[in-house]
């Protein structure tokens, strides 16, 4: 049976960076989910620095410095260091995606033109997420800056975890196959991953406003079924944030699991499916239990991770029905 380019480890030997640097970025996600729901996106007052020291303060003379430059934000010693290990593991990412962007567009030995998309979308997305984790701190967690600053960095999660897909793939034929005809399982796969990445819009617009507990209870709210919403109060109403966010789970949860089982008809895709439907239900488990324990860290941090996760396996499929059926696998792979 022939292997195909993304399961094979002999065949992208060559591209251990870009596996590495899509494992950091995931990393990075994660602590600053980590870093919001510990309340410590502010534990440092100023940027880059932390009360202008490239360490949390935590000696007696840095503590007494912070405290004269900023008496009135006392220093959390912990939240700091906190803030600060998101930055150190984020700065370490920021390097290594210029450093595989630029290995992408100056190497001899790689001429396909999608390898210089993805680099050049990588040091774009780069850009805005270095300014947008700035605007941050200086604009005291602004809920459209902090989503924005997230789904930057989902986005550049995605690209690279592209990138390891297809990079071992020369296909010259990037910008010349548009007219190619896909199969439907592409549409519906390209389909489901903007319903996706909305709802994760939708989930990060509950955490930046704090309304994961805006519902104490399931399936009901406060004791309703369907409580009254405000859809004219989306930025305050925090009621109105949640119960969107639930809807629009259930909207997500039906749609990709009608999708995973027409997909298990394919072998190609079987297992890909499979994965699909256990991570649905891990991720509604893990919803009603964010609500039903009051939204234990460990169990937010999870979700979070599994409805990532579940985009890249959504985003491996499409591109795998892609590559099937454009039928640019490398025959001599077996």
């Amino acid at each position: 049976m022939t292997r195909y380019f993304f399961i094979s480890t002999r065949y992208r030997q060559g591209y251990q960076l870009a596996l590495f640097t899509f494992l950091l970025a995931f990393v990075v996600i994660l602590l600053g989910a980590y870093t919001r729901l510990t309340d410590a996106g502010l534990s440092c007052p100023d940027w880059p620095h932390c009360y202008g020291y490239l360490t949390a303060p935590h000696t007696t003379a840095q503590l007494a410095g912070a405290m004269q430059s900023y008496p009135l934000q006392p220093v959390d010693i912990k939240k700091a260091w906190t803030e600060m290990t998101h930055r150190y593991f984020a700065g370490t990412e920021g390097l290594l995606i210029l450093l595989l962007s630029f290995s992408l567009l100056f190497s001899r030995r790689l001429k396909d033109p999608k390898a210089r998309v993805i680099a050049i979308a990588l040091i774009f997305l780069l850009s805005i997420q270095v300014m947008l984790g700035m605007l941050t701190v200086t604009e005291k967690l602004k809920p459209a800056i902090v989503l924005s600053h997230l789904l930057t960095g989902i986005s550049i999660l995605s690209v690279l975890w592209w990138a390891y897909l297809e990079l071992p793939v020369r296909d010259a034929s990037f910008f010349t196959s548009k007219g190619r005809r896909r199969t439907r399982s592409a549409c519906w796969l390209a389909l489901a991953c903007l319903i996706l990445a909305i709802q994760i819009s939708l989930g990060g617009w509950v955490s930046t406003h704090y309304a994961g507990l805006a519902c104490v209870d399931f399936p009901y709210c406060n004791g309703q079924l369907i409580p009254h919403l405000q859809f004219d109060k989306l930025n305050s109403d925090l009621i109105t944030i949640h119960m969107l966010h639930r809807i629009g789970a259930l909207i997500t949860a039906i749609y990709v699991s009608i999708l995973a089982l027409c997909l298990l008809l394919n072998p190609a895709l079987r297992a890909l499916a499979l994965v699909m439907l256990a991570l649905i239900a891990l991720q509604l488990s893990l919803g009603i239990l964010n609500i039903i324990w009051l939204r234990p860290i460990t169990i937010a941090l999870f979700h979070q991770a599994v409805a990532i996760i579940l985009l890249l396996t959504l985003i491996t499929a499409w591109v795998k029905t892609s590559f099937l059926t454009g039928k640019r696998y490398d025959s001599r792979i077996a």
